[in-house]
């Protein structure tokens, strides 16, 4: 059975199952008058979890098509038991003196809409009940799972105790690197041939996609050797696509700030670069277009030190950055031994480990269908690390990838590698990694921010020893030693966990196209202009202009559960209509001003409310309605005080702003607390 549709019913319905088997909904479908129906629904979503867990690997169009049936039901029902949430809610905060909020003459319409809603639900469960019998599809299931049996793979084992994450997160990406370090260094550090070539030096390294090209550059980059030699440091990823210079700049003055303490950004920071011995590493160029907007930002240094990195997969921009220069070096393959080196790190954590000559057999036929790729080396071994270490089970991953990679050049070709390690992720580990695809390619992502819109979207389900923050932090470090991230930054500390990650751009496109193949996610960038599906649950905003109005009328929000903006904010997208959202993510979002947020106490089951880096000053009083609000991050915005109602927002987990701020509501919340324990 395809694995993402599978994965998705299967979290959506753990999610719906928590839910429909509360205290809450029980009390709301008596008061309903639809408690039969409701235990009805109940009793057949917990056979179709069973079922999926029981048959997870199948395959069969027919199935397929009953699991996307599945998980669809299983929204639709999850949808309701919002609403269930919205009148329960009313209902538990009604006076004891009168009639529930919901049940009072105004709100009997909307009850009446729920419990017809509810009624057309269970008709919809028979009438998938009765599609299955018609075709035959647990049959066809049943004979395909013992045809070709596969179980979820264990999860990885918990770090000994003692043992920091850190030292999993060892950086394998430059294993059998050491050769390119060094002339890239040389490269680097060398005097000229010409008093030009003294003043600004740019060396490009390219290759094709998963060989490594930010990892060797990122080594030479941070090495103290080369460190002590330039005054400052600035690594920029281009965005695509770059329309102009302004955007390359803006990103290289942010660079260069954290640099120099905030002297010498400014508006001319070309003429500050001038004055200084700089080392600019310039990642991902993908065309001479991008070159062309580029160049002019990277001034010749009168100190006698500019030096540029500039990776790329295209040979002729490597060429046309280094002028005829002989700097454009080609990152090539591993080429044995290094390449078994790499797979014995990632699967043993150890690169000098000696395999059996059994296993070593048949680690060399995996090693060739990867092809020295790095990126094709680390998937696969990711996978076989969390799998049992044995020649028959390597030998079926082997089959399963087929021969192909031997003889096909294309760097297509890899993606069945990378599908393969997808597919060997387990179920709730899927969900969460397909979440990725939210992120534009070469974005740094903030791990708490990810973890914390999981919990938000209720991809983290709590264990008895575990809370949801360490379940979420457990799944993150999980997709990093599967090297389905890969790290970007560390914490400063003892701890020295990994802060924010990235997606491999090729990792990227393969998640993409399963998610928008789901209906699970549709991305509006300036370039799109096909109808959005009309079941849309994640919603992504990238180099909106407002003058494309139009495209936000034709999109049915009233399913979506997240917004997620990059760049300008389409304030006509935050409105009443998204009345199931969970997520809105404005992180960074340029030109966003306090009326735009005037509809988000409209926003009842928000549950994260991400403003960081915007100019907003002052949130709407509106913001008390938001019950289910756990995460609240105005950092870095010129909000000063939080409007009147906060404090009674009991479900607020993280408040991210300045020191005092969170200080006074943790005051004002107790207070509120206690107040409400007298009056009981």
């Amino acid at each position: 059975m395809e694995a993402t549709a599978v994965s998705l019913a299967r979290t959506v319905l753990d999610g719906v199952l928590g839910g429909a088997g509360s205290a809450v909904a029980d009390e709301a479908a008596l008061l309903l008058g639809v408690p039969r129906e409701v235990d009805f629904i109940r009793s057949e979503l917990e056979m179709m979890q069973s079922f999926l867990r029981a048959t997870s690997g199948c395959a069969g169009d027919t199935a397929r098509t009953w699991v996307k049936q599945v998980r669809d039901l299983a929204y639709d029902v999850e949808d309701c038991l919002l609403d269930f949430a919205l009148h329960a809610h009313a209902h538990a905060s009604s006076s004891s003196c009168a009639p529930p909020l919901w049940l009072r003459p105004w709100r009997l319409a909307e009850r009446h809409r729920v419990a017809a809603r509810i009624r057309e639900l269970k008709a919809s469960v028979e009438e998938l009940n009765q599609r299955n019998h018609r075709y035959h599809v647990v049959p066809v299931l049943a004979a395909g799972d013992q045809q070709q049996p596969q179980h979820e793979p264990p999860a990885a084992p918990p770090p000994a105790r003692g043992e920091h994450h850190h030292l999993r997160f060892r950086d394998w990406q430059v294993i059998g690197r050491g050769e390119e370090e060094s002339e890239l260094a040389k490269l680097i550090s060398s005097g000229g041939d010409d008093d030009a070539e003294t003043r600004r030096r740019v060396v490009s390294v390219w290759g094709m996609g998963g060989m490594g090209k930010s990892s060797v550059a990122r080594s030479v980059y941070n090495d103290p050797a080369i460190v002590d030699g330039f005054d400052c440091r600035a690594w920029v990823t281009v965005p695509h696509p770059l329309d102009s210079a302004g955007e390359f700049k803006r990103r290289l003055v942010a660079q260069l700030e954290t640099e120099v303490d905030g002297g010498g950004g400014g508006d001319d920071v070309s003429a500050w670069l001038r004055q200084k011995r700089y080392l600019i590493v310039v990642d991902d160029v993908r065309s001479l277009e991008e070159w062309e907007h580029i160049e002019p930002c990277l001034v010749e240094s009168d100190a006698g030190g500019g030096r540029v990195i500039v990776t790329t997969r295209q040979v002729d921009v490597a060429q046309r950055c280094v002028r005829g220069m002989e700097h454009a070096y080609e990152l090539k393959t591993l080429a044995a031994p290094h390449d078994m080196r790499l797979l014995c790190q990632k699967v043993y954590k150890d690169p000098e480990y000696t395999l059996q000559l059994h296993m070593l057999e048949e680690a060399n036929k995996i090693l060739g269908r990867c092809r020295g790729l790095p990126l094709a080396i680390a998937t696969i071994g990711g996978l076989l690390a969390n799998r049992p270490k044995t020649s028959a089970e390597w030998k079926n991953l082997r089959i399963h990838l087929g021969s192909e990679l031997e003889f096909d050049q294309d760097i297509n070709s890899i993606n069945r590698v990378i599908t393969s390690s997808y597919d060997g992720l387990p179920y709730h580990l899927k969900s969460c990694f397909l979440y990725l695809s939210i992120f534009p390619e070469n974005h740094e992502i903030r791990c708490t921010r990810l973890v914390r819109r999981w919990i938000a979207e209720g991809y983290i389900a709590k264990r008895r020893d575990m809370t949801v923050e360490e379940v979420g932090q457990k799944h993150y470090n999980d997709l990093m030693n599967r090297s389905m991230i890969r790290p970007m930054k560390k914490k400063i500390g003892a701890s020295m966990a990994v802060e924010r990650c990235q997606v491999h751009g090729m990792v990227l496109q393969i998640i993409l196209s399963k998610s928008i193949e789901e209906n699970q996610l549709f991305i509006i960038d300036k370039h799109c202009n096909e109808v959005p599906q009309s079941k849309i649950r994640h919603l992504v905003v990238t180099r909106w202009k407002r003058s494309e109005e139009k495209m936000a009328t034709n999109i049915n929000l009233s399913l979506v559960r997240s917004l997620t903006v990059f760049g300008e904010c389409p304030a006509s997208l935050i409105s009443p209509k998204l009345r199931l959202l969970r997520v809105l993510d404005l992180e960074n979002a340029v030109d966003l001003e306090n009326d735009d947020l005037r509809h988000i106490g409209d926003l009842h089951h928000l549950r994260y409310l991400g403003l960081r880096g915007t100019n907003i000053s002052r949130l709407p009083s509106s913001l008390q309605n938001l019950k289910c609000l756990e995460t609240l991050d105005v950092q870095d915005t010129k909000v000063t005080h939080l409007p009147d109602g906060t404090a009674k927002l009991e479900k607020l987990r993280y408040l991210l702003a300045g020191v005092n701020f969170a200080e006074d509501l943790a005051e004002k919340m107790q207070t509120n607390a206690k107040n409400k324990a007298t009056s009981v």
